[in-house]
């Protein structure tokens, strides 16, 4: 049996980053850069209006504060021609400034009448034009590779340009839960049978990672079990709730060593998911995880983000763990590295609490957390003292 971080290290250590993709751009945030992006066009690529108004040269002004307005001009449309002395032109936002005008006065600061515009005040050369260049030249880099696209840069690729972008690739996932007594959430509930928890679960928390996965449900037979997991091996990740322990039907790990899956480790020192179940089969991932809830999610934290992300080409993969106070003493009462359900608050530092729960099933617990606690293996934390911690909202 390894220990946590044993583990964590082992999976990250075999997984192989997938070949880059071209993702649309409305659909990368999330994803991995895999080149450099520079603009091949300035913006903006004419000066432009910032606001309704009217375009003026700003020299008449000092001298009058009516001029005659001599045509309008929209955003998209030309103004044919020059501005010339006492005339302005009524611009909308976005327009391109007609030639000759060198400043735009405000619609607020100006009324019109029979075709003549009365202005409240002068203004300086330049005001309320966005120059052409000004935000981005031309050849500038806008994003460098390696860059986890937030949904703040979509606009700046798609201003460039870019309707399609070089990325890492997320992995294909199978999500697969065992169990003769679980079936979908929405249909009738037989006679000892109860509802499918952690497919759902999970496959939110993949749809969280850009993930699209449905999680298929088969029942503890070996012929059925092998014909599913074959399946489901044609995927990048393969995901087996439930199966993995040590009961007469606990039978994945055989199964899967029949397809000709190697098996990494079985077995991990930790509490919740200590029968944690790892092994690959040339470069796809399978991870075969308790049945309990709680083990679930922890694995899919601890596990199953890390490598997907690092599949994906993110440079952030590892799970991260944070440092907080505790505010009641942590005393597991395992031999096994404890992960305690918990809460935490922000205060001048992070804050941890205990949830009661009564085990690895308790999905209520679960629903009222927000993190895990660390303790080490056989040991415990006093009120104050300091543990590291995994959240997740």
């Amino acid at each position: 049996m390894i220990n946590f971080k044993e583990a964590i290290e082992i999976v990250l250590k075999n997984v192989r980053p997938l070949p880059p993709v071209k993702t649309r751009v409305e659909d990368a945030a999330g994803r991995v850069l895999q080149e450099d992006i520079r603009s091949g066009l300035e913006m903006p690529p004419f000066n432009k209006s910032a606001v309704d108004g009217y375009a003026v040269r700003a020299a008449d002004l000092v001298r009058a504060r009516r001029l005659r307005c001599t045509a309008m001009v929209q955003a998209g449309e030309s103004f044919l021609g020059k501005l010339r002395a006492g005339e302005c032109v009524k611009i909308m936002t976005g327009a391109p400034v007609p030639a000759g005008a060198d400043a735009v006065v405000m619609v607020e600061y100006t009324s019109e009448k029979n075709g003549l515009v009365k202005f409240a005040a002068g203004i300086k050369k330049g005001k309320n034009i966005a120059v052409r260049g000004e935000d981005i030249k031309k050849g500038q880099k806008i994003l460098a590779c390696g860059t986890v696209i937030k949904i703040s840069h979509i606009a700046a690729l798609a201003a460039v340009g870019r309707g399609k972008v070089k990325t890492g690739a997320l992995p294909r996932v199978s999500l697969v839960n065992t169990g003769g007594e679980i079936v979908p959430p929405g249909t009738e509930l037989g006679r000892n049978r109860i509802y499918n928890s952690n497919g759902p679960m999970l496959a939110a928390m993949l749809g969280a990672d850009g993930i699209k996965a449905v999680p298929v449900i088969v029942r503890d037979e070996a012929r059925k079990l092998k014909a599913a997991l074959a399946k489901a091996l044609k995927a990048d990740i393969v995901l087996i709730s439930g199966g993995v322990s040590m009961g007469d039907y606990d039978l994945v790990p055989g199964v899967l060593k029949s397809l000709g899956v190697k098996m990494i480790f079985h077995k991990v020192r930790v509490k919740p998911g200590k029968p944690m179940f790892f092994g690959t089969k040339g470069d796809r991932l399978v991870f075969g995880i308790p049945g309990n809830p709680v083990s679930n999610f922890m694995a899919y934290l601890a596990y199953i983000r890390p490598a997907i992300r690092k599949m994906s080409g993110r440079p952030d993969f590892a799970p991260r763990f944070l440092e907080g106070a505790c505010a009641a003493a942590f005393k597991p009462r395992t031999p096994r590295r404890a992960m305690v359900l918990s809460r935490v608050r922000a205060k001048t530092e992070y804050s941890l609490c205990e949830v009661s729960n009564n085990g690895s099933a308790d999905i209520i617990a679960l629903a009222g957390a927000d993190a895990f606690t660390m303790i080490r293996e056989g040991g415990s934390v006093n009120k104050g003292g300091k543990a590291k911690f995994i959240g997740w909202d």
